[in-house]
């Protein structure tokens, strides 16, 4: 039997209203069955086994309901266990994709990166928190793999610059001056662990480090 129409909506185009929702829920479809039913033919009744086959969608759409809400609320428990796991992360040495550190007053500051090929010259650029550049660091032959290079704190006159979180990008290349893929990386225990936002972010110094972005965890020492 055909499903016949309950209510008469006008369209967009006549009443310049917004389209009603596509989608359809379990108490669309709910209210759908009974209009069915109410609106048959006497003479012509649904047939048992097409209700039949109506009456197992609706369950099977009930179901599949009650699965999504159960994922909806295991996938919020999983993110609440994952960031409460990160506190166990306090005191741990880790590695973090990353270009940034910490320079303290008076005390040089290690930038490491890692190198994909071998390179007969590197860049390394330091930048201010506003993307303004403070020194630039050429280094010699350096060989593929985990490289570091020690920055004394000074800009480009000489003098010594404020303490504070600063930014480094570098630039390698090989014999053919061909640009050799370099990226950089933070190492540092684990001081703090921030669980105010969607994602535990671990505080190394005062690097935060977002806990997705750790590629190694290790015990200092």
């Amino acid at each position: 039997m055909a499903i016949q129409s309950v209510n008469s909506t006008p369209t967009q185009a006549t009443t310049g209203q917004a389209p009603s929702k596509q989608t359809v829920t379990q108490d669309d479809f709910l209210k759908l069955l009974i209009a069915q039913l109410q609106n048959q033919d006497p003479l012509q009744p649904m047939d048992n086994q097409q209700f039949a086959v109506q009456l197992a969608t609706f369950n099977s759409l009930e179901q599949l309901i009650g699965i999504n809400d159960k994922l909806g609320g295991l996938q919020t428990s999983q993110g609440a266990m994952n960031q409460f796991n990160a506190a166990s992360l306090i005191g741990k040495e880790v590695t973090s994709n990353g270009n940034t550190l910490n320079l303290q007053t008076g005390n040089p500051a290690r930038l490491s990166y890692q190198l994909g090929a071998n390179a007969s010259r590197v860049v390394v650029n330091i930048q201010d928190s506003s993307g303004t550049l403070v020194r630039q660091m050429i280094v010699g032959v350096q060989s593929a793999g985990n490289q570091s290079v020690l920055w004394d704190g000074k800009d480009a006159s000489g003098n010594a610059a404020p303490a504070g979180l600063y930014n480094f990008e570098v630039n390698a290349f090989d014999l053919a001056g061909k640009q050799v893929q370099a990226s950089g990386y933070i190492r540092g225990i684990v001081t703090g662990v921030r669980l105010d936002g969607s994602e535990a972010v671990l505080e190394v110094g005062a690097v935060q480090v977002p806990l997705s972005t750790v590629t190694n965890v290790s015990t200092p020492g």
